[in-house]
């Protein structure tokens, strides 16, 4: 059987450790303003794969297209796939921690532009104010532990 899929693929965008003010990396996360589940919710910068686009290609697409950065740098991380339900779909992440310009929502898909600190995530997705709840994993790649629980939780949504 033949099942098809979209591809997406998401930066977790990383700015190096913040000098005098408490220290630690901060991660960019947009606020999405699709009319559906995912209202107001957080997620990773970056979006679909189009047809006959490599996934890097895509990346550097759509990260420049909805915050305005252009990626110097990238690695990739996760790849989520969410392959039951009505809709499969296989989410690649990647790791960017080189970039020049300014984020700022430049796409009616979201409604602002954040950089959020360790804390500032966990609190986010204590909340459930994340987008996709593998989000909660995903951040392993930045060597951000995340507590269990908050893993556990809300497994059934599609994925990033």
């Amino acid at each position: 059987m033949l099942v098809k899929a979209t591809v997406s693929a998401h930066a977790l965008i990383v700015s190096p450790a913040a000098e005098g003010a408490g220290g630690g990396e901060r991660l960019l996360l947009v606020r999405l303003a699709y009319r559906d589940h995912r209202w107001r919710k957080w997620s990773f910068p970056g979006g679909f794969v189009d047809e006959g686009e490599s996934l890097e290609t895509a990346l550097s697409r759509e990260v420049s297209e909805e915050i305005g950065l252009v990626l110097k740098s990238w690695r990739r991380v996760d790849v989520a796939p969410v392959l039951g339900g009505e809709h499969a779909h296989i989410g690649f992440i990647f790791l960017c921690n080189a970039w020049e310009g300014e984020p700022s929502s430049r796409s009616r898909e979201l409604s602002e532009v954040s950089w959020v600190d360790r804390q500032e995530f966990l609190d986010l997705a204590a909340r459930g104010e994340l987008a996709y709840p593998e989000m909660r994993g995903q951040v392993l790649a930045l060597g951000w532990p995340v507590v269990d629980s908050l893993c556990d939780q809300g497994r059934d949504g599609e994925g990033v």
